[in-house]
């Protein structure tokens, strides 16, 4: 059976690193990350000044009545954030560059779905980072 992830961990941390990355990294984006409805980033993959701009604006970015102004980090790019539930929390996937952010959106949102439905009963604090 051919194993297409090169780079596994066990830890639910690390592997929702690990794929932010690789959907970043294969989107040609600035960032992507994980965020909880207060705005407090669960995991990313990017500088870690635009992970934590993207984290703080992505359930805003989430709602269809926003009309603010994005940070200055994720001025000029493309956004693109999708908000879903699990276990009774809203989580956001967002992510930033110049382009293609909406595929890589989708891709991301699939693997954190599986690892967070994979990890949630060995550890339930994963949304509390």
């Amino acid at each position: 059976m051919y194993e297409r992830r090169l780079r596994r961990s066990q830890n639910p941390y690390s592997a929702l690193c690990l794929q932010l990355e690789s959907s970043r990294v294969k989107g040609d984006l600035d960032a992507v990350v994980v965020a909880i409805h207060n705005g407090l980033l669960v995991a990313g993959a990017g500088e870690r000044s635009i992970c934590e701009a993207l984290g703080a604006v992505a359930p805003l970015l989430g709602t269809p009545s926003f009309n603010g102004r994005l940070p200055s980090a994720l001025e000029g790019q493309s956004v693109e954030v999708h908000a879903m539930t699990f276990e009774g929390e809203t989580v956001y996937v967002a992510t930033v560059g110049r382009g293609g952010g909406d595929e890589w959106l989708q891709q991301s949102i699939g693997g954190v779905r599986r690892i967070l439905s994979s990890s949630w009963q060995a550890d339930p604090q994963l949304l509390i980072n």
